[in-house]
């Protein structure tokens, strides 16, 4: 929330910016690939690497549900960058494609090289059993919606269920060959539903334990987190408070002043609440602009709910500046040099041109501070 919404307004960045391995500029607690591979987060334990999944927030969700930090990377993610996160898991989201697609996602083999524990789901499943060596084709049939397998309970990933219980299919291709050091631990019939390698600590599940439909999804993924990797449920709200506490102190130094934009809305009002407890007062700018356009009575609303957390806020009335505001306006897109003056908004009904006019208002009525260094913080990361 707080992370990554820190801009220097005399220049971008600042002097603890360092180079990572490979082409990974690390700043603070955050890795930013610079092949387009996202943001990658230094201390999460977990990382999904997608497939292409149609749940695949929905696995870092059940994950982080169970307090443990998880992020969301390509499948295609180099093997350096999942080593420098330290992640201490993984587990391979389900996918679209079949295994031999030549449009396949790709992947580092070195993955299954770095001896931390490995859970696939459907297509991460199918993707593990043809790396060690099994085969995966296509069946005549589909298995579509819910369905009840037997499973091995002596199994770690299935420890404290019965024999059989009732979970979410959705596959045409399955396992016939097992690989090399995997055993069956569930079954749908004659179809394989899970393998297991205790051994290297890696798991396949052909269905979907993340969804509400798999009667036992959340046990098995406890028993992933808690009883395979030996994590710890540490990644509460108070431990989440602290990092971003920390990395807001880090992050500002004690001589600047943070301005904070504020409209009122639960990220804003958090991040706000944040501040407070981070920096002195005198560091905090806290501003609201009443641009006219939110409900009756709801600006000081807003006002009087961040006075509560005991804010010094400076609140801007500028309904008529921005009800009369204008901006200038290519007359023909193509040579966009030559404007010409906008009506006023009340006026304007093209949404596109209410943006830039709301913009160009916002800009003129936001205080001249100044200070010469300052940090700009908003709700967004």
């Amino acid at each position: 929330m707080v992370s990554g919404v820190f801009e220097e307004e005399m220049e971008i960045g600042s002097s603890n910016t360092r180079k990572g391995s490979g082409n990974s500029e690390e700043t603070g607690r955050r890795v930013v690939d610079m092949e387009g591979n996202g943001a990658l987060v230094l201390d999460a334990e977990v990382l999904i690497l997608d497939a292409g999944a149609q749940y695949g927030k929905l696995i870092d969700r059940r994950v982080r549900e169970l307090s443990v930090h998880s992020e969301v990377l390509p499948l295609s993610t180099p093997i350096s960058m999942v080593q420098l996160s330290g992640a201490k898991a993984l587990i391979i989201s389900g996918g679209p494609n079949s295994v031999y697609a030549t449009d396949a996602p790709s992947y580092d083999p070195a993955l299954f090289k770095l001896g931390i524990p490995i859970l696939g789901i459907c297509y991460g499943m199918q993707m593990i059993n043809k790396e060690f060596g099994g085969s995966v084709v296509k069946k005549e049939t589909r298995e579509d919606g819910q369905y009840f397998v037997d499973i091995e309970p002596r199994s770690p990933i299935f420890k404290g269920l019965g024999k059989r219980t009732e979970v979410l299919l959705t596959h045409g291709d399955s396992l016939e060959k097992i690989a090399s050091g995997f055993s069956v631990v569930a079954s749908s019939g004659n179809i394989v539903a899970a393998i297991s390698n205790e051994e290297a600590r890696i798991y396949g599940v052909q269905f979907h334990p993340e969804v509400d439909l798999t009667a036992d999804g959340t046990q098995i993924l406890r028993n992933f987190l808690f009883e395979v990797a030996n994590l710890a449920p540490s990644f509460t709200l108070r431990s989440r408070e602290a990092q971003c506490i920390e990395y807001i102190r880090t992050s500002v130094p004690s001589n600047n002043i943070v301005l904070m934009l504020l409209s009122g809305g639960v990220d804003s009002t958090v991040c706000a609440a944040l501040l407070k407890k981070a920096l002195r007062e005198d560091q905090i700018l806290a501003l609201h602009v009443d641009n006219g356009f939110l409900r009756k009575n709801e600006s000081e609303a807003v006002e009087a709910s961040l006075v509560r957390l005991g804010l010094k806020i400076r609140v801007v009335r500028a309904a008529q500046d921005f009800f009369c505001g204008t901006t200038n306006l290519p007359i023909d897109p193509s040579n966009p040099s030559k404007l010409s003056p906008s009506k006023q908004l009340a006026f304007v009904t093209d949404p596109e041109e209410k943006r830039k006019i709301i913009g160009d208002v916002f800009m003129h009525v936001s205080p001249r501070l100044d200070y010469s260094k300052r940090f700009l913080c908003s709700e967004y990361s």
